[in-house]
């Protein structure tokens, strides 16, 4: 056992010892990993491709899918006791994310790679929301009401720029492991919003209207754990 074991560290020290970084003309895929609780909601790794136009520049693109799906449940009340009846608001979101950028590598060693980077990125989505014996009051609050429905949906779109920092760590001559942060400036945009309301209590037809905001944070580079591989 001790043997098999000294083995299998010997050939692992190996592996390590011999890796090399990418060099000119080298085409890598990537995952982006990133701890997130999972509330009904998903957001695919971030996948992205990256180019050794030389030694020390990578040119690079990242590709990203999210979405959410949440249901507020209300139930009747008739003053004593609940009835058993329930209404539901069911609210959906989905996106998709287009980022390009260019990575400046600086000497480290054979295995490690330090390098800033900048990027440029844009984006759409979707909202959509539906409600089903329901209705809201004047704070925003749900409650149930009999034959109450209504719909709503908008268009949503986002342009971002930013800068970070990050290092891959070559295991082998085709494995790579490494991290990544930044910060960005984006903006979103918000289409004009349409729907419908009927028996809620509220005016039948609602529009809301078109709107922006912009906001710094680090949501443009993934603060996580990054795997890839060398294509060619």
């Amino acid at each position: 056992m001790k043997k098999t074991t000294l083995l299998l560290v010997a050939v692992a020290f190996g592996f390590t010892s011999f890796a090399q970084k990418p060099s000119e003309g080298n085409l890598l895929t990537e995952v982006n990993l990133s701890l997130k609780e999972w509330n009904n909601e998903f957001a695919l790794p971030s996948l992205r491709a990256r180019y050794f136009i030389a030694s020390d520049v990578v040119l690079r693109a990242d590709l990203s899918l999210s979405g959410s799906n949440q249901t507020n449940t209300v139930l009747e009340y008739d003053g004593s006791d609940f009835t058993g009846k329930s209404g539901e608001q069911t609210i959906s979101n989905s996106g998709i994310g287009l980022r390009v950028g260019i990575e400046k590598h600086f000497a480290g060693n054979d295995k490690f790679s330090p390098f800033v980077v900048a990027a440029i990125g844009a984006g759409i989505g979707s909202y959509e929301e539906e409600w089903t014996d329901y209705t809201q009051d004047a704070s925003g609050t749900g409650f149930y009401m009999e034959d109450a429905t209504a719909t709503a949906d908008q268009s949503t779109s986002r342009f971002e720029i930013g800068v970070g920092i990050g290092a891959d760590y070559w295991v082998t001559n085709s494995f790579y492991m490494g991290l990544e942060f930044g910060i960005g400036y984006g903006k979103d945009n918000y289409g004009e919003g349409t729907g419908t309301r009927k028996n809620t209590g509220l005016p039948d037809n609602a529009k809301t209207p078109k709107s922006s905001f912009g906001s710094y944070s680090t949501d443009m580079f993934t603060s996580g754990f990054r795997v890839g591989f060398v294509l060619k």
